[in-house]
């Protein structure tokens, strides 16, 4: 703790005092007094400060998407009755996200600033950042550089535990063209008046009008009441169930390339966010392994929660992570097909293993379509005749 100024301050006062005491020099005498006791209390002042230092870690996580801003938070406390002065900080995170300059535009994946911190209270420290690239980012490192108000002293903390804070980057949605599925028809078992998934003779309500809606859908009542263009909204009356498949080859990072990952990421984020406002019952799977699971997925469920939860699943895979063969992964998805349902493949770049499980789907009533992958986009094309109409994907 202690460094070469106050060794300097004490030496110093130690020869003052000894030659003021020699030459019985009171003002000598004194002065040499004066500079021992405050080295020592600079010490005593440091001491305190390191052991009633406290950074609270507590699970705290914050979403948002790429190119967004948001603020971190870290909490420090005082626990002594005494305020601390001259603290400096410095954290330092995952360079998916960078911290925003208060003096200039600059940014970095280390942040550092200065504060005081009152006696027995909690001192917030704001944290700006703006979001890079998709993942979870965390904190890395936390120090933070100590001096007593003389600056005699002055020592260095570091927190060893990773905190807890977490930030997970949303992919960006990227729109998928050609998005016609039509959901597989059970024969006796759902009634429809004009349409596979809505009874057009039951109309629910009124929403907001898309560029896409049938204009004879339009309610012209609300549409003047409001002054804006409202559709009339209908009940639905067939589940439809999307079921998400992101299948690579073990260590897939050396032949995958990043942009082609992470553009079908995008796609798959895009999907997410249309079923979510379609109120599509929808699931995902990849064969990336985990602690104790050898695939990672998110059961069938609907709407915002499920939503986040996908997003949150989607920044969290990554390439090199899908461990699980192909042929071990789809064995595990067929045990969890029942009801037929649409079966989108993201990415499957080994279709012969794929085979036989795309002809057994097929022929018990699935809908499987695959994400082609252009310089321009992404498309979902249908696949109808096995493994002759996937090809790499």
């Amino acid at each position: 703790m202690a460094n070469a100024q106050s060794e300097a301050v004490l030496s110093f006062g130690t020869i003052v005092f000894l030659v003021g005491f020699i030459k019985d020099s009171f003002l000598l005498t004194l002065t040499g007094l004066v500079f021992v006791v405050c080295a020592f209390l600079s010490k005593w002042y440091l001491l305190q400060m390191i052991r009633t230092f406290v950074i609270e870690n507590q699970r705290r996580s914050l979403r948002l998407s790429a190119g967004d801003q948001s603020t971190l938070k870290i909490i420090v406390e005082n626990q002594y009755p005494v305020p601390f002065f001259s603290i400096k900080g410095r954290i330092v995170a995952d360079k998916n996200i960078a911290f925003l300059s208060n003096n200039s535009k600059d940014q970095d994946s280390a942040y550092t600033f200065s504060l005081t911190m009152p006696a027995r209270g909690k001192t917030i420290v704001p944290c700006p950042f703006k979001a890079l690239n998709r993942g979870i980012a965390r904190i890395r490192s936390v120090e933070f550089i100590c001096t007593d108000p003389l600056h005699i002293v002055r020592c260095s903390i570091h927190f060893d535990q990773l905190l807890k804070n977490r930030i997970i980057v949303y992919p960006d949605p990227k729109p998928v063209r050609q998005l016609s599925l039509v959901p597989p028809q059970r024969v006796g078992t759902l009634v429809t008046k004009h349409s596979l998934d809505q009874d057009l003779s039951t109309p629910s309500g009124i929403r907001q009008y898309t560029y896409s809606d049938p204009f004879k859908y339009i309610h012209w009542k609300a549409t003047a009441r409001t002054g804006q263009l409202q559709t009339k909204t209908f009940e639905h009356v067939a589940d439809q169930s999307w079921m998400f498949l992101f299948l690579n080859q073990t260590n897939s990072a050396r032949h995958q390339s990043f942009e082609d990952f992470d553009k079908r990421i995008s796609a798959a984020a895009w999907l997410a966010e249309v079923a979510c406002k379609r109120s599509v019952n929808t699931s995902i799977y990849c064969n990336a392994k985990s602690i104790g699971q050898k695939m990672v997925g998110i059961e069938p469920g609907k709407g915002a929660l499920q939503l986040r939860k996908t997003w949150e699943m989607l920044a969290f895979i990554q390439a090199w992570q899908m461990k699980t063969s192909i042929t071990q992964a789809l064995m595990m998805i067929d045990q969890k097909l029942s009801q037929p349902q649409m079966i989108i493949f993201l990415a499957l770049d080994q279709p012969g293993p794929a085979a036989p499980f795309l002809a057994k789907w097929l022929k018990t009533g699935h809908q499987i379509y695959m994400l082609r992958r252009f310089d321009d986009g992404c498309i979902l094309e249908q696949i109808e005749k096995g493994v002759r109409a996937v090809g790499n994907v």
